[in-house]
């Protein structure tokens, strides 16, 4: 074969190799030149580490473990985080692993769905909001990282942290890679189950092949729907228990001797061709290993959904420049997009009138006039009797809620929409300002320091007291956690008093 032939040979397995990989399928026939895509998955989460991830992942990953634990303080004393605990205590089992804040202990797979699902009772914890879809990565991952790591105190704190950047990572890219909105399809993050499944495989320290098999094996546990946002049920919670158990078990199932369908991404009947066939393999596979997008999840100030905190974050700033209160207002108006003006604005009666506290936390009308009135937006806000606090509700009657044209043509299909926020005073004065980039986004982020002050206030709510002392130790050892040689005398910090 001469040198044009061998170069024409080698283009054309070149282009056949790149067509391959962009339908997800082996490229065996290649000679080897490329791995499939679901190998190139698993090898990196079994080969990442302390010393590859870039320094700014490691400390995001250090304010993810801080923000979960700091918003299941918070939740505890919600009635989702009540269930959870009866739930957990229904199934019982082996002591292994620690309840967060009320001290029982349950198997480890129990520990991480009680301890997820309270951590996002109050949706108070952090999101990636870059893109179609967002998720709440870390609370679905850090549970059952957690409790792994209680599990085994040979686990050193640097492991927790790079399986941590690593799940949060792959989390993440999975849920960007789909085009597809879950408001329009009510597909919601089913791909949530692989970042549990990856943050345990690494823990559990799995082989190539067990790792394989339990990403195969959490194909049968990836689900997620849209219907509990519609109705603002108890599941938006839940349902993040339930994957961060299923996460782990699926690992345990694997370590036990369990197989799973080798590629359950990019198979004849996985996940992609079955349920999202519109799909951007760039926005999963572009810098795997180096770039780590963990580093880019958002920090939630306020305990209310995100796409609320563009409105609040306007509220609070056009408060303090302009020096108002809320008895001071004739009425407001906020501008967003279509899709989250219909999470947070519909249904009208459900979101001018929220009678619960689900509702509440989803309702734009309802945070922005606690914004207006109060200064601030807290827990104690979304609790049942606060609901109907009368100056609130006068606030939320005068306020409206549209779709802002120029927002929607540039910036339709965010599910976290950029939000104008115009008040109108009694004196006459129009204040307005647009927000893009609320506080805690990626290009407006939020400290290690933040995490604590958030601690600090959930602690505040918690269901049992949590000293200062108790607090300042939590984020001590989470600060220098990259240095500790075992995770075991975090837990009894975790737990409060009687």
């Amino acid at each position: 074969m001469d040198g044009i032939a061998r170069d024409r040979l080698e283009a054309k397995c070149r282009a056949k190799q790149i067509d391959l990989l962009a339908q997800g399928l082996r490229s065996a026939s290649l000679g080897g030149l490329a791995m499939d895509v679901t190998t190139r998955i698993i090898r990196h989460v079994l080969n990442s580490g302390l010393e590859t991830i870039p320094e700014k992942a490691i400390e995001r990953a250090k304010l993810s473990i801080l923000d979960t634990i700091a918003c299941a303080i918070g939740g505890s004393n919600d009635q989702i985080a009540h269930s959870a605990r009866q739930l957990g205590a229904l199934s019982g089992g082996k002591q292994e692993c620690t309840i967060w804040v009320s001290g029982e202990r349950l198997p480890s797979s129990l520990a991480a769905l009680v301890n997820a699902t309270t951590a996002r009772a109050l949706d108070f914890d952090d999101t990636y909001e870059i893109g179609i879809n967002g998720c709440h990565a870390s609370a679905y991952n850090v549970p059952p990282a957690l409790a792994l790591a209680e599990r085994d105190p040979s686990i050193t704190g640097g492991d927790l942290l790079s399986a941590l950047a690593t799940a949060i990572d792959l989390h993440i890219r999975l849920a960007r890679s789909i085009t597809t909105n879950a408001i329009d399809t009510g597909r919601d993050n089913m791909v949530a189950v692989w970042g549990a499944t990856a943050v345990s495989t690494k823990l559990l320290r799995l082989d190539e092949q067990k790792t394989r098999n339990a990403f195969g094996i959490a194909y049968a546990h990836a689900a997620g729907e849209f219907q509990m946002y519609e109705e603002s049920a108890h599941t938006v919670a839940l349902q993040q228990g339930l994957r961060a158990r299923s996460g782990l078990e699926s690992a345990l199932s694997a370590m036990v001797g369990f197989n799973g369908p080798r590629d359950p991404f990019f198979g004849k009947s996985g996940f992609y061709k079955a349920f999202e066939p519109d799909y951007e393999l760039a926005m999963l596979l572009d810098g795997l290993g180096s770039d780590y997008v963990n580093a880019s999840i958002s920090f939630k100030p306020w305990p209310s959904c995100r796409a609320t905190h563009h409105g609040i974050d306007g509220m609070l700033q056009l408060r303090e420049r302009h020096n108002f209160t809320g008895d001071d207002i004739v009425s407001i108006e906020l501008g967003m997009n279509q899709r989250a003006r219909s999470v947070v604005a519909q249904p009208h009666d459900q979101k001018w009138s929220p009678k619960d506290p689900v509702v509440a936390r989803f309702s734009l009308p309802y945070a922005v006039a606690v914004a207006a009135q109060h200064g601030s937006v807290a827990i104690a806000d979304f609790r049942k009797e606060t609901l109907m606090d009368p100056a609130v509700r006068e606030i939320m009657a005068a306020t409206k809620v549209e779709i802002d044209p120029e927002i929607d043509r540039t910036n339709g299909r965010d599910g976290n929409s950029p939000t104008t926020v115009t008040v109108n005073l009694r004196s006459g004065e129009k204040c307005s300002i647009r927000v893009d980039k609320p506080f805690g986004h990626p290009e407006n982020p939020a400290s290690l320091a933040d995490g604590m002050r958030k601690l600090e206030a959930c602690a505040e709510m918690s269901m049992v007291s949590f000293s200062e002392k108790q607090l300042g130790l939590i984020g001590e050892f989470i600060d220098d956690l990259d240095k500790r040689p075992t995770l075991a005398p975090l837990f009894d910090l975790l737990v409060g008093s009687k």
